[in-house]
């Protein structure tokens, strides 16, 4: 049976080598943290990449869009305003009048 000694000893101070021993990171759990906290971010970069392309393919996809419906319809615009200018210089049956306050 083993002999209990429920009275502390001098071995049992604490100084400010053991506590600082004791209170020291474990480098191998400080370089685990690390390594998974940059596993963690570069998947949230890589995630980031994957929408801002998804997004950048939607908006040019679009821009050629515009850009094709102008190309056949510029032609059109440019000669329906010639008319209507010319419709509103040629009709004489508006005239302008000066109002007195």
């Amino acid at each position: 049976m083993p002999i209990m000694n429920p009275k502390r000893g001098v071995s049992h101070i604490k100084t400010l080598h053991t506590v600082t021993k004791a209170s020291a990171k474990k480098n191998d759990t400080a370089d685990f943290l690390e390594l998974y906290m940059l596993e963690k971010e570069k998947q949230r970069l890589m995630t980031e990449e994957a929408k801002i392309l998804f997004r950048l393919d939607y908006v040019q996809n679009r821009l050629r869009i515009i850009q094709n419906i102008y190309e056949h319809s510029s032609h059109l615009l440019h000669h329906q305003n010639r008319n209507h200018y010319d419709e509103v210089n040629s009709n004489p049956g508006f005239t302008t009048i000066q109002i007195e306050y």
